[in-house]
């Protein structure tokens, strides 16, 4: 069945889906700045996609140029339905790995830097592959009102046509990685934006990235347990809000039949240490994974490695011993690959807090996160949290690696 959209029911969708500017002269002779405010995210319709599709608004049309844009980012698996654009379009792949098929048969991948130009009247659909999300800027220009025109769902048999599948050997699972050698696994993307919306309190993007973390597989528990640890770096307010948000979502599933995995709960390791020393044993384990502890009272406060502020009030080293790398880093459900990158997701939407950031882009490169990953989290962070806090993560990225030369 072909769906067609012409005159006002055109601009009806464009509205629908791009809409959401303040009113601006557009035509003025002056330039127009569309602020980052007011491109608000709205849900892809499940009329037009399949799978969860958020659609960030950059700028209408206007009298000059009837072209408008916008950030699409697919999660796993979701794509468009087949459809045509009568002036064509141009796609820019920004974060992930991406697909788009033609109707030939051909599926090729798209990763960031590719641009895909698809000329008017061709029908096509593009989206995210099945182990990675993915964004990209859409560049559609109209014609008479008309700017898309909306055909049939895309199967699973096209939307894997000549591409490997989640059941093939050679594509990992979700938990363990991603199609792209480069691009950090998707559980640690979740882990790091749910944290970030905590540490701004955005509840309404947390709730659709904890609906995603769910769908990713990450356990009720684990989720849990990453709201738990931002309160050390984000504060008891936001992280019990974040909670808040998380019964709210359970709720939901639940209401909607949604049966979802708790897992095991998180303990902590018995030891006959002191919190003090069960911190400090963490946190130099992290600093360098080939340490070993020392004996029960070989480790003594204020030890010779101390920062200026550890030296202005030495209570502040006791508690970060205690409270961040006793009681949190060590409880044991979450690894510290994934509390490091939970805690950079907290960091990384903090303004001000670059040296902070950039001790934890090291403890985590520490634990095994490969520079090219490390870039492509926070890409994907812009994507999410905008270009300011995305950019400013990237150039603490290029400082540390600076400095491990």
């Amino acid at each position: 069945m072909i769906k067609i959209i012409l005159g006002t029911l055109a601009l009806s969708f464009v509205i629908a889906l791009y809409g959401g500017f303040m009113a601006e002269a557009q035509n003025s002779g002056q330039q127009v700045i569309y602020k980052q405010a007011n491109q608000a995210p709205v849900m892809g319709s499940p009329e037009y996609f399949t799978g969860q599709v958020k659609i960030t608004n950059l700028f209408p049309p206007n009298e000059s140029r009837q072209v408008i844009g916008a950030y699409v980012t697919f999660e796993p698996n979701a794509r468009t339905h087949w459809h045509i654009h009568p002036t064509g379009q141009h796609l820019v792949a920004l974060s992930g790995v991406g697909r788009t098929g033609t109707a030939d048969g051909q599926v090729e991948a798209i990763k960031p830097g590719d641009v895909v130009w698809c000329p008017p009247g061709i029908k096509h659909w593009h989206g995210a592959s099945p182990n990675s999300a993915m964004t990209h800027l859409a560049l559609t220009g109209s014609v008479d009102g008309l700017n898309v025109q909306w055909l049939e769902m895309v199967s699973d048999e096209q939307y894997h046509q000549g591409q490997p599948t989640p059941k093939d050997p050679k594509v990992s699972d979700n938990r363990l990685g991603s199609l792209n050698s480069d691009e950090i696994p998707l559980r640690y993307q979740k882990i790091a934006l749910i944290a970030a919306f905590v540490a701004n309190g955005d509840l309404e993007n947390l709730k659709l990235a904890l609906n995603e973390g769910l769908n990713t597989s990450l356990t009720v528990n684990e989720i849990k347990e990453v709201l738990i640890h931002t309160c050390a770096y984000a504060g008891f307010p936001r992280a019990l809000n974040g909670l808040n948000a998380f019964i709210e979502v359970m709720k939901e599933r639940e209401i909607q039949g949604i049966k979802d995995v708790y897992g095991p709960e998180s303990k902590v390791d018995k030891t006959d240490k002191s919190k003090y020393e069960r911190g400090y044993d963490t946190l130099a384990k992290l600093r360098d994974p080939a340490y070993k502890p020392g004996p029960k009272g070989s480790i003594k406060i204020n030890s010779q490695r101390r920062a200026n502020y550890e030296i202005f009030a030495p209570t502040i080293e006791v508690f970060l011993k205690e409270h961040i790398f006793a009681d949190l880093f060590s409880r044991v459900l979450l690894d510290y690959k994934s509390r490091e990158i939970a805690t950079i997701g907290v960091i990384s939407n903090l303004p001000g807090a670059n040296s902070q950031l950039q001790a934890h882009i090291g403890l985590a490169m520490k634990q095994g996160f490969s520079a090219s990953e490390m870039k492509s989290l926070f890409q994907i962070l812009r994507t999410y949290l905008g270009q300011e806090r995305g950019d400013n993560a990237l150039s603490v990225l290029s400082l540390e690696l600076d400095e491990q030369k």
